[in-house]
This record gives structure tokens, C-alpha cells and sequence, in this order.
């Protein structure tokens, strides 16, 4: 995995769970294809949840879906060297995913399918192939 790839997969984490916090209105179609249509905004306001709409569900998506996408752009910033250090990089990614995970299995859909596979494949990385930052980097 290189490291362009590993921006976009984590940038691509990012974006879907911040959708999270404005999903289609009820009875919305999915957006436009070439703006990634439900693969990159899997969340609708009508989609049947596993837990339903208002108290938790409403409570827990905002918390989750901020805490995984900061979790993989600071996982970015490891990477780059910004800021954050590159021995968090591997918690952060962990964290995010598995953040993405539970937002994923409480909206539960068919539009779940792509957000599910980026998560598995950032654990897949960091688990089964042991990416690191400088693994990454070619150091």
C-alpha cells in the first residue's frame, strides 16, 4: 500500500462518516453519479436503522461519525508529519475504523457495503499487512 493510497482510502474514510451529519431528506434520492451517489453519502433520512430515529440514534451518529473522521484525517497528519505523531498513527486508524464500524451497523444498509469495506481494508493494513508510517514512507 502506498502512501498516495493510503491518503485517499483514509480521505475516502473521512468524507463518509462526515456525511453522517446531514443525511438525504426523506424520500431524497440518492445524489448524482459522479458526485459518488450513496456509495459516498450512504445516509438517508428514512433508510430503517437498527436502532430508531431520534434519542440514541440521533445522538450517537453526530459523535460517531465526528470522532471517526478525525481520527483518519489525524491518522493523515501522522502520516504527512503535521502535527501529530506518527506513533499515533496506528491507534488512529484503529479508532476511526472501528468508530465507522458502529456508525455503519446503525444505519445499516445496502449502501453500507462500500464505507464497511474501506474500514476493513484500513484494519486489514494495519493488522494483516502491519503498515506503519514509515513502512509507508520507504523508511
Amino acid at each position: 500500500m502506498s502512501k498516495v493510497v493510503s491518503i485517499l482510502v483514509l480521505l475516502l474514510g473521512a468524507q463518509v462518516n462526515l456525511s453522517a451529519l446531514v443525511p438525504a431528506a426523506p424520500g431524497q434520492t440518492p445524489p448524482p453519479w459522479w458526485t459518488g451517489g450513496g456509495i459516498l453519502w450512504p445516509f438517508f433520512a428514512d433508510t430503517a436503522t437498527l436502532l430508531p430515529a431520534g434519542g440514541l440514534r440521533d445522538a450517537l451518529t453526530p459523535i460517531l461519525g465526528v470522532a471517526a473522521a478525525a481520527c483518519l484525517l489525524m491518522a493523515i497528519a501522522a502520516l504527512v508529519g503535521w502535527v501529530v505523531p506518527t506513533s499515533w498513527f496506528t491507534p488512529l486508524v484503529v479508532a476511526g475504523a472501528v468508530a465507522s464500524v458502529v456508525l455503519q451497523v446503525v444505519w445499516i444498509s445496502g449502501w453500507a457495503i462500500v464505507p464497511l469495506l474501506v474500514d476493513a481494508a484500513l484494519l486489514y493494513a494495519v493488522f494483516g499487512l502491519h503498515v506503519t508510517v514509515e513502512s509507508l514512507r520507504g523508511s
